[in-house]
């Protein structure tokens, strides 16, 4: 069999040649195109993300300001109450130690109904009383004591001094007398 070629010889080669170069050059571009629109897609989600975390960020600012502002308020709400406890704790103490005083004198001034006494001081700090006073006679001031005595307000009832003295022109027996509260 005799095999004829009606091409010419060269033009097929240059043509495939060409093709070949469309297509990649076609395949080229189409490459570089997806590339492109991949990058692109990647740069605005990208960007998308920054623009998110920015808005986020900023509202956790936002939010970090106010519970700052609360945890001052806070923090100076504490110390008022801590200043008002302790002002309620010294007014009740100042309750508790406002009647000690007053009692003492009840208890001073029941021991004193028959005798010719009269007090001149009456000093009170913590349970500790001390008195001083005036009478008569001696047996007074030792009665004053057993009256004392007798009472359940006081603890210790001590006799620290008596002393004779002229008050216009009568004889005076001046005394001191300890005395301790019962809590």
């Amino acid at each position: 069999m005799v095999k004829v070629n009606l091409l010419k010889p060269g033009r097929p080669k240059q043509e495939k040649k060409r093709r070949d170069i469309h297509l990649q050059a076609a395949v080229g571009l189409t490459v570089l195109l997806l590339s492109g629109a991949g990058c692109g897609y990647m740069w605005v989600t990208i960007s998308n993300e920054l623009d998110t975390y920015e808005r986020e960020k900023q509202e956790k600012e936002k939010q970090l300001a106010v519970l700052k502002e609360k945890t001052k308020q806070v923090q100076e709400f504490e110390q008022r109450k801590k200043l008002l406890e302790d002002k309620n704790r010294i007014i009740e103490q100042l309750k508790k130690d406002q009647g000690g005083p007053v009692k003492a004198l009840d208890y001073v001034s029941q021991s004193l109904e028959p005798l010719k006494i009269w007090l001149v001081r009456l000093h009170a700090k913590g349970n500790e009383v001390e008195v001083e006073g005036r009478a008569l006679t001696n047996d007074d001031v030792v009665e004053f004591v057993s009256n004392l005595r007798k009472t359940d307000h006081f603890s210790q009832v001590r006799l620290l001094e008596t002393r004779s003295g002229l008050e216009a022109k009568v004889t005076v027996y001046q005394f001191r007398v300890n005395l301790t509260q019962k809590v």
